[in-house]
């Protein structure tokens, strides 16, 4: 049959209600995928900001410990190449005495995390281990600036006063 009516419920027809009900869930649905959309984005610029993260730190960082290495990278930020190579070469020669103080302080931080999650909490315990810890902070923090006083030392007066507060 050539001349069949349409039906009164397709779309676009329909009372102006359900038409108002349908619009209403368009709009949330939208409103909803323009908020994912922008939180995706953000999370996307977020890390594109973040460029060492996603090529990797530099070599000295891995040599010497991600704390040691972090401040490093702030303290080189301003040199040269050239003086950037002498505190560099300065400080790789107490990356052993680093690399090995980075790892006591990861091994006392799973054993305070260990104390903590213990079955039977010993405070004493938890307080001697958490007072190993701050010692062994302070001993990295100690050796670094050490090194970090020799290759600043090495440096010309020009450099250092690019160096950062």
């Amino acid at each position: 049959m050539v001349n069949q009516t349409l039906s009164t419920n397709g779309p676009g027809n329909g009372t102006p209600a359900e038409r108002k009900f349908s619009r209403r869930w368009l709009t949330i649905f939208l409103f909803i995928s323009l908020v994912a959309n922008v939180f995706l984005a953000g999370l996307l610029a977020g890390r594109f900001l973040h460029l060492y993260e996603w090529f990797g730190q530099p070599a000295y960082v891995q040599q010497i410990g991600p704390m040691a290495g972090r401040a490093l990278q702030h303290l080189l930020e301003p040199l040269d190449d050239s003086d950037r190579q002498i505190v560099l070469d300065t400080v790789k020669s107490h990356a052993d005495e680093l690399m090995q103080i980075n790892r006591s302080i990861r091994e006392q931080r799973k054993l305070v995390a260990q104390l903590l999650k213990a079955e039977n909490y010993d405070r004493k315990a938890v307080d001697d281990a958490f007072a190993e810890l701050r010692r062994r902070q302070d001993s990295m923090q100690q050796t670094l600036q050490a090194a970090v006083g020799d290759a600043v030392g090495k440096l010309s007066p020009a450099a250092r006063k690019q160096l950062e507060d």
